[in-house]
């Protein structure tokens, strides 16, 4: 009985497992259709959406590459086709656009940003609108300078920049460098738009005041090395920061014979002299100081070691006395308090700084303050100038070593650009003060670069 029980009971647990084939292939059946309608569901979308952006990209890439090539016809036509799959992308058509730009098809080029920023800010501006709006400005200023008249455009557009980045404390959230960047971009734009030069010329003194001034700007390689032995000095390495010091005293002698040198004829505005006066009072204030931080250092070592670190000038003074000679009491100085700048050594401020002053001497030559003007951008052109022979000197010696050669060039490319730019601005200056061969050299210098002497290289 048992056996026999035990016999039905696993046939019947059989059936219950394996059931009708005919019930068991209509669950199937249904389980496939529910499957496929499932895939329907998620897949379907997901590839309606993706694809035409996928194929957008593929166009534009396309098109790019024959941009590069200069085959700009079948550029444009790619870049329509992938527009035509993907019409709501802001990263194609402000690529568009720059590339109308680039073509003077200005009106063709402002009217797509200025489509997309009525879009993309009904809720409010964001980081990417005001990066647009900045792009905008340039080509607002390209038509401006194609058609020979002010944009005032471009002072409205700086406005609703200015505003987002005083919202929020945004401006004072950037660091340092950036904050000084925003701020020279406005003077630049501005500048280069003809318009609202007086604003220009503040924004750019806001970006030099954040390295601590023009003085430390217009001196800045001497005062590298004042911030390296201020390091050294803070280490308690006074010998290290002693020879920083010679070597900064040492440029800033040669500077301040310079800078005494430069007399005010009649040609020279009230505005400039008093400009000039004051320069000279700072960087009198500055040398001062950098001699008393040298005697503070000299004290130090004399401790450890004997006999003088520093010779007396050829006039018999020591550093105090040439300090107080220049109005600098070391009754008030303390190395540990003195302050020489800020960021000076940073390569990226290095960089910038020459930018900064060749926006503020093109902001003086526009002014009228045409002596002003080429003290700035005698210094912008002369650290670009080096900047690009090191850049130049690095690639030769490192040629076999680059991985990416296109990066090089393009950074390359920039360097001489910047060049270029400040050359250009320092010929003009030259041409209003009739130096006429100066001027001619360096027009063929921006030749010499690869680019056109002309009011549109900006």
């Amino acid at each position: 009985m048992s056996s026999s029980k035990n016999v039905q009971d696993t046939i019947a647990e059989q059936d219950a497992t394996t059931g009708d084939p005919d019930s068991n292939g209509s669950e199937k059946s249904a389980l496939r259709w529910a499957y496929m309608l499932m895939c329907a569901l998620i897949v379907v979308p997901i590839t309606v959406q993706w694809l035409p952006s996928e194929v957008a990209l593929w166009k534009q890439a396309d098109a790019r590459n024959h941009w590069s090539a200069k085959e700009r016809e079948t550029a444009f036509e790619l870049s329509s086709q992938a527009l035509e799959w993907d019409a709501n992308n802001p990263t194609l058509r402000t690529e568009r656009a720059d590339w109308l730009a680039e073509v003077k098809r200005y009106d063709e080029a402002i009217a797509i940003y200025a489509s997309l920023l009525d879009n993309l800010t009904v809720s409010g501006e964001s980081a990417f609108t005001i990066a647009m709006r900045i792009k905008l400005c340039n080509h607002l200023n390209s038509r401006s300078i194609h058609n020979q008249q002010p944009s005032e455009e471009t002072w409205q557009q700086w406005e609703i920049i200015s505003a987002w980045y005083q919202q929020a404390e945004r401006l004072k959230r950037l660091p340092l460098l950036q904050q000084a960047n925003l701020h020279n971009n406005r003077a630049y734009q501005l500048a280069v738009s003809h318009s609202h030069l007086d604003q220009a010329l503040a924004s750019v003194n806001l970006s030099l005041e954040s390295f601590g001034g023009e003085i430390y700007c217009l001196y800045y390689d001497p005062i590298y090395y004042v911030q390296d032995a201020y390091q050294a000095y803070s280490q308690q390495d006074y010998r290290a920061a002693m020879e920083s010091l010679n070597k900064a005293v040492d440029k800033l002698g040669r500077q301040y014979t310079l800078l005494k040198a430069t007399l005010p004829t009649i040609t020279w505005k009230v505005f400039e002299k008093k400009q000039l006066a004051q320069r000279i009072v700072n960087f009198e204030i500055l040398f001062g100081n950098v001699l008393l931080f040298r005697a503070s250092c000299e004290k130090k070592i004399s401790r450890e070691e004997a006999g003088p670190a520093v010779k007396p000038s050829s006039d018999g003074l020591t550093d105090q006395q040439l300090a107080k000679e220049l109005g600098v009491d070391n009754k008030y100085f303390t190395p540990e308090t003195a302050h020489f700048g800020n960021l000076l050594l940073s390569y990226s401020t290095h960089t910038f700084i020459p930018m900064a002053l060749d926006t503020r001497g093109f902001i003086y030559y526009l002014q009228g303050n045409l002596h002003l003007a080429l003290l700035d951008l005698r210094i912008a052109v002369e650290a670009t100038e080096f900047d690009l022979k090191q850049f130049d000197e690095v690639l030769k010696n490192e040629v076999q070593r680059i991985a990416d050669k296109d990066l090089v060039k393009k950074q390359r490319q920039e360097r001489a650009k910047n060049l270029a730019v400040m050359l250009y601005h320092r010929s003009l200056a030259y041409d209003a003060t009739h130096q006429v061969a100066k001027a001619k050299k360096d027009r063929e210098r921006i030749q010499q670069l690869g680019f056109i002497p002309s009011a549109s290289l900006h």
